[in-house]
C-alpha cells in the first residue's frame, strides 16, 4: 500500500518542490494550493496522475482547511506525513526595525497564516495521521525563529511568527511523542524562493534551489528515530538551538 503524504503551501517553491519529490519516492500526495496561476502543479498532475489530489487550501481560513481536510478524510484513511510548509513574509516586514513604522494588522495576517495556519491543519487532519504506523509531523519554520541563533534586529512579523512555529511543534511532540508521531520544527536553509513576492533580487544571494532543500529535508524526516525530545533541526538533521 502507498505511503500518503499532505503538503501545505504546494503551489511553488519549496512546497511543490516537496511534492514533486514525495512523488518520486512513491507517494501518494495530497497538494494544498492557494495560489491558481501556477503550472507545477498542473505538469504534476499529467505526470502523476492520481497519485496526486490537489486542493484549494488557505490555512488562514478555518472553512478552507476543514474543507481541504474533508476531501482528504474521502479518499484515504490515514497519513503518513504532514508537511506544514505554507507561510508568508511580509514585503514591509522585511527591513522594519523597532524605530520604523509597523503594520500590526499585517503582522496579525502573518501570525495567522504562518503560526495559526500549520495548527490549524494539523488539528483538521489529527485522526488521520495518529492512524498509521509510520506517522510523521514535519513544520516548516525557519532559523530566524531560534531566540538563540537570532542576529537579525528586523522583521518583527516573520521571525515571532517562526519561533512560534517551534513551540507549537514542541507542544505537539510533548502530546503525542507516546503515541509514536515523529515531530520535527525543520529549518529547510535560505532558497531561491519567492517568499517576500515575485522579485527575484531579493533572494538572488540564496545558497540553493528549492529542490535540494526539499530532497535535505526529506532525507533527514523519513529516516530519523527521534528518539529524544529536541524537535527544532536544519535541513541536514543537525539540532539546532531553541
Amino acid at each position: 500500500m502507498k505511503k500518503t503524504a499532505y503538503v501545505t503551501g504546494a503551489d511553488r517553491g519549496l512546497g511543490l518542490a516537496l511534492v514533486k519529490e514525495l512523488l518520486g519516492r512513491g507517494y501518494s500526495v495530497f497538494a494544498g494550493r492557494y495560489l491558481f496561476d501556477g503550472e507545477g502543479l498542473a505538469a504534476l498532475e499529467d505526470q502523476y496522475g492520481d497519485s496526486l489530489t490537489v486542493i484549494a487550501l488557505d490555512v488562514g481560513n478555518l472553512k478552507s482547511v476543514n474543507a481541504a481536510a474533508a476531501v482528504i478524510a474521502g479518499k484515504t484513511d490515514f497519513l503518513n506525513l504532514l508537511v506544514n510548509n505554507a507561510g508568508i513574509a511580509p514585503l514591509h516586514d522585511r527591513d522594519a526595525t523597532i524605530f520604523d513604522d509597523l503594520d500590526y494588522e499585517e503582522m496579525l495576517q502573518t501570525f495567522n497564516i504562518n503560526a495559526l495556519g500549520m495548527l490549524r491543519v494539523t488539528k483538521s487532519v489529527l485522526p488521520l495521521l495518529i492512524k498509521p504506523e509510520d506517522k510523521r509531523l514535519v513544520n516548516i519554520t525557519s532559523l530566524a525563529g531560534s531566540v538563540g541563533l537570532l542576529t537579525r534586529k528586523n522583521q518583527y512579523a516573520y521571525v515571532m511568527s517562526k519561533a512560534a512555529g517551534n513551540i507549537q511543534t514542541k507542544l505537539i511532540h510533548n502530546t503525542l511523542a507516546g503515541e509514536g508521531l515523529k515531530v520535527f520544527a525543520i529549518h529547510p536553509g535560505w532558497m531561491h524562493t519567492s517568499l517576500f513576492g515575485d522579485n527575484p533580487d531579493l533572494m538572488k544571494g540564496a545558497d540553493f534551489e528549492p529542490e535540494i532543500a526539499a530532497k535535505r529535508v526529506l532525507d533527514f524526516a523519513l529516516t530519523a528515530d527521534h528518539e529524544g525530545n529536541h524537535v527544532f533541526f536544519g535541513n541536514d538533521g543537525a539540532q539546532m538551538a531553541y
